[in-house]
């Protein structure tokens, strides 16, 4: 039996394709805002009901809508933004299919004022217009989102999540575009508020709070890419604090994401993500925002180009990355329980040698910034530099020490090695056998060799010269499993961080005078030594101003 061809009704097709922009209440606030901007607005004030299943408000300065075209903004495909095919080559607006105002009046109750005028409409169809308001810019209500499709209503998430979608949505907004104040009411509670005045360290702190806006670093004079991003010291959890636009639309974007995080690679340890503010300034016409309905995606004409300009913008502004600083907690005493007894740091006889070593060491090692004051608890270095007193976690520092200098060797092909004198034989699963086949010549510049012994089984000949012998075949299995698991670029690094590990001292090994003053000198002389190549920081200092506060010598 044939089936029979017709077209839907218009109430039907206008909810269809409402769903396709309008997906939750963050997305109608999202789509006003873009309206907000693009109405050249300096002021857009939201006010939010109910998770946003009440009422959405949002008004603004901008230039607002004239009272004859008021209705028809809400005609689906009508639009101030677009008069041509071409104009979609280079869009510079945020909204510009005429699909916002039209998909949300399909699913809620709308009322719209500006220009003197007011128009309500009800899913999708005009019920009253009048005179308003003659002020400034465009006030609209979206009340009882969805009570018209049931279906979507249903699956809507919990108030809180709609409400932190929406706070997110605004957030974006109000990082990526500092000049413009926004203020972000919720249940008549302000949750979000910034100043407007161009500062975007100031917004960051509105979003963010204060802490998290005096660890940020501006990324100054790069082409391509603007915006601030956080020193390694401070991270979170999850990808939340991560913030990506593209001439100020924010986007979703897994390569840019992963560009920036790859930056931080040596700096954070797993699982921790930085906070970042990105903005990518691109001719519209090399890239395409007409990808996603919702225009969360985005696709540029050359990735590669993008990619290597974001990277280049972090890396400048990581450059100036600082150590990580002691931050005392009010009241600390209130933290000791009854009972509890902390565990009594000891000084090692080496440390208390130098205070009486003598001072014959290089020259190199006489301009270190760091002076050494000896080595207390498990396997920290005290010493002591010209902003403060600075405690160094031993292994961590010569990790990052060993890890840069891998590095050169790898970038120079002048491995350092030296040979075993009984050769170690390694059991590994077949995965191993062929990293070790794929990368020899690499870990050989690294000063790892070796050599098949069987279908299963290597036989390690040298190891980097810094490389205690015993430890060669845990560094081996380690090394090859970094290989193993990891591909492209990034594989070779954290081999190297794997075989600097092994080769470190350890934490809880003794050093002597000549070996303290030697770590901290390389330390000093190392790059990007403010963490180990896992993350860790290999330092803190704790400022003289502290002190001197602390043991209240300022008065």
């Amino acid at each position: 039996m044939s089936q029979s061809i017709h077209l839907l009704a218009p109430e039907i097709a206008n909810a269809i394709a409402a769903g396709e922009v309008i997906e939750r209440p963050a997305s109608v606030v999202k789509e006003l805002i873009e309206n907000s901007l693009d109405g050249d607005a300096r002021r857009v004030n939201v006010d939010v009901r109910g998770a946003g299943r009440t009422s959405i408000r949002v008004s603004d300065d901008g230039s607002g809508i004239v009272a004859d075209e008021l209705q028809l903004a809400f005609v689906r495909h009508a639009t101030s933004k677009v008069t041509q095919l071409s104009d979609l080559d280079a869009v510079v607006s945020f909204g510009f299919r005429g699909e916002a105002l039209a998909s949300i009046a399909a699913v809620a109750d709308i009322e719209c004022s500006s220009g003197g005028a007011t128009v309500r409409i009800r899913a999708g169809e005009p019920v009253e217009q009048g005179p308003g308001p003659l002020l400034p810019g465009v006030t609209i209500e979206v009340r009882d989102l969805f009570t018209n499709v049931p279906a979507r209503l249903k699956f809507l998430k919990s108030d809180a999540t709609e409400v932190a979608a929406i706070k997110d949505v605004v957030s974006a907004f109000a990082l990526l575009h500092p000049h413009v104040r926004f203020h972000l009411t919720i249940d008549a509670r302000v949750a979000v508020s910034t100043t407007g005045d161009g500062d975007r360290r100031r917004a960051i702190a509105a979003v963010f709070g204060a802490p998290v806006a005096a660890e940020v670093l501006e990324m100054v004079g790069m082409p391509l890419a603007s915006g601030m991003v956080s020193q390694p010291r401070l991270s979170r959890g999850s990808r939340d604090g991560i913030v990506l636009a593209v001439n100020g639309r924010p986007i979703s974007s897994r390569a840019l994401v992963y560009a920036l995080e790859e930056c931080y690679q040596g700096r954070l340890e797993r699982g921790r993500h930085p906070v970042a503010v990105i903005d990518i300034g691109i001719d519209p016409e090399l890239v395409d925002v007409n990808v996603h309905p919702a225009k969360k995606e985005v696709r540029f004409r050359d990735e590669g180009a993008v990619f290597g300009a974001l990277q280049r913008a972090v890396r400048a502004a990581l450059d100036g990355s600082d150590p990580f600083r002691y931050r005392p907690v009010e009241s600390t005493t209130a933290s000791f329980t009854a009972g509890f007894v902390a565990p009594q740091l000891t000084i090692h006889e080496a440390a208390r040698a130098l205070l009486t070593a003598e001072p014959s060491v290089s020259p190199q090692v006489e301009s270190a910034l760091l002076r050494p004051i000896g080595q207390v608890g498990p396997g920290y270095l005290v010493a002591e530099g010209p902003h403060g007193l600075v405690l160094v976690d031993q292994h961590a520092a010569h990790e990052r020490v060993l890890y840069n200098r891998l590095l050169e060797r790898l970038r120079s092909g002048r491995g350092m090695s030296q040979p075993l004198l009984i050769p170690q034989a390694v059991d590994v699963e077949p995965a191993l056998i062929a990293a070790a086949a794929d990368h020899r010549a690499d870990l050989a510049n690294l000063g790892l060799e070796y050599e098949e012994f069987g279908p299963r089984s290597l036989r390690i000949t040298a190891v980097p010269v810094e490389m205690p012998a015993g430890r060669a075949t845990a560094a081996v299995q380690e090394t090859l499993g970094a290989l193993a698991e990891n591909r492209g670029d990034g594989a070779l690094e954290k081999a190297a961080a794997a075989l600097a590990c092994h080769s470190a001292v350890r934490f809880g090994d003794v050093l002597d005078v000549a070996e303290q003053r030697r770590l901290l000198a390389d330390l000093e002389s190392t790059e990007e030594s403010v963490t180990c190549p896992h993350g860790r920081p290999t330092r803190l200092l704790i400022e003289w101003q502290e002190l001197t506060r602390h043991f209240r010598r300022n008065y």
